[in-house]
């Protein structure tokens, strides 16, 4: 019995080492523990504790991914179900404009569009939006609306 409580305690305290870190979902917690040598009962006594006290939280994880992938780093609807995906979490429902997501990438990352380009240029930028996994029809509807000049050239 010492010992099985010793190793929930060794567990918890591995866990919230990389909850310092980092927000972990609870599957991403549990995988890491699973590779760290813990049981499945271990896994499930830690998480359940950690849920408990407020440390672990799938939908305050879930909330802080959809600000940043909406807001502070906006991405395409494929990155984001990748994303989330990745980490065992339900994807946010996307009720926003993905094409105003896609413009505001394009105006963090490259501000106000240039008066001269060349198509190289107009090649970066939707490589730049199909990385941040924004749809190729996404991508050059909203570098029309970022630049009215490529309305032609796309």
């Amino acid at each position: 019995m010492q010992e099985r409580s010793e190793r929930l305690a060794q567990a918890i305290a591995q866990a919230l080492k990389w909850l310092r870190i980092r927000d972990l979902s609870t599957q991403e917690l549990a995988r890491r523990l699973a590779d760290k040598g813990y049981t499945d009962t271990e896994i499930a006594e830690a998480t359940d504790w950690l849920r408990a006290e407020g440390y672990l939280s799938d939908a305050r994880l879930r909330e802080r991914l959809t600000e940043r992938y909406t807001v502070e780093q906006p991405s395409g609807r494929l990155r984001i179900e990748q994303e989330f995906a990745c980490r065992g979490l339900d994807a946010p429902d996307l009720t926003g404009d993905e094409e105003s997501r896609a413009v505001r990438a394009l105006q963090m990352r490259f501000g106000e569009p240039p008066a001269e380009w060349t198509p190289r240029d107009a090649a970066r930028w939707l490589r730049f939006l199909l990385q941040r996994g924004f749809e190729p029809e996404v991508a050059q509807n909203a570098l029309r609306r970022w630049n009215p000049r490529l309305n032609d050239e796309l």
